[in-house]
């Protein structure tokens, strides 16, 4: 008749020994080494604080309708000046331009902003050879970092040639100059032009934590002019997602930091087990075997 093995279970020996013996400071030693192992390890290898976190976040940006638009035709004339400021340094602005044309895009339908379109117009006597442009634009962070940034953006640009319409694109980004370590973080405003110089604004613009610009400008014109026809300075600022990088907090790394510290745990006490097993049943440390079972 066969036989067929049902069930079985291990037979669990107890080794004791005295507080002051030398088994007891051997298994200390790997008890120690079972705590401090994993903790060690973790630290040395980079990965038990992480000083600094990036992430990726696409912000709600908003053009906030303050513009500055400076043309000018040669050094001995009179710029033209294109401006929702109507003051600068206490002094009265002159607006030159006959329309301007702003709209926010949301290509996605995620109810944030893609795309900001914007065109310019205004006559003039003679064609213009550079010309400067300042827009001030909101950004709203909602996830790690909860905070609303003010920031301008401005960018240059020379004509090689005498031009009717000038159309521009680039993409509006964030540079981040220092990490964040919280959310109240101060210089989240730029300085108004009705009360400072362009130098004085560009400046303070320049050395906060965040600072908008314009990248991969591209520029196209028509060649030719007519004093007839308005000079036209259209563009397309395309909003992209932010690299952010700040300095988590103990919560965020503990929650890490378990799991890298439980991996290497579950090793050490494995061979550690395995080992203080063959040094026991070996007889390489003295102690006392207790046999679970009784004679009957």
């Amino acid at each position: 008749m066969s036989v067929l093995n049902v069930f079985c279970t291990t037979v669990k020996y107890e080794y004791k020994t005295r507080i002051l013996s030398f088994c007891s400071l051997v298994v200390f030693i790997f008890m120690c080494l079972l705590i401090f192992g994993p903790l060690i390890i973790t630290f040395q290898t980079g990965g038990f604080w992480i000083r600094t976190r990036t992430y990726v976040e696409t912000p709600r940006v908003q053009f906030t309708h303050k513009y500055l638009l400076i043309a000018e035709r040669y050094f001995e004339t009179t710029p033209i000046v294109c401006s929702t400021f109507t003051v600068y340094q206490r002094n009265l602005i002159k607006d030159n331009c006959s329309l301007v044309k702003i709209q926010e895009v949301d290509v996605n339908n995620d109810k944030k902003n893609d795309i900001l379109k914007f065109e310019l117009q205004f006559y003039n006597t003679q064609p213009i050879r550079t010309f400067k442009l300042l827009l001030y634009f909101e950004f709203q962070f909602e996830n790690i970092i909860k905070n609303t940034i003010n920031s301008l953006a401005s960018f240059d640009y020379l004509l090689p040639y005498e031009s009717q319409k000038i159309h521009v694109t680039g993409d509006l980004s964030l540079n981040q100059k220092t990490l964040i370590y919280d959310n109240n973080f101060n210089d989240i405003h730029t300085l108004d032009l009705s009360n400072h110089s362009l130098v004085e604004v560009l400046t303070h613009n320049a050395r906060k934590k965040f600072s908008a610009q314009i990248n991969n400008i591209q520029a196209t014109w028509e060649t030719g002019f007519a004093s007839d026809e308005p000079i036209i300075i259209s563009g397309e600022i395309f909003y992209s997602q932010q690299l952010l990088y700040y300095q988590p907090s103990i919560w965020e790394e503990l929650k890490w930091f378990w799991i890298q510290y439980l991996s290497f745990f579950i090793a050490f006490s494995y061979f550690i087990r395995k080992f203080l097993k063959f040094l026991l049943s070996r007889s390489y440390l003295k102690s006392y075997i207790v046999i679970p079972w009784k004679e009957k």
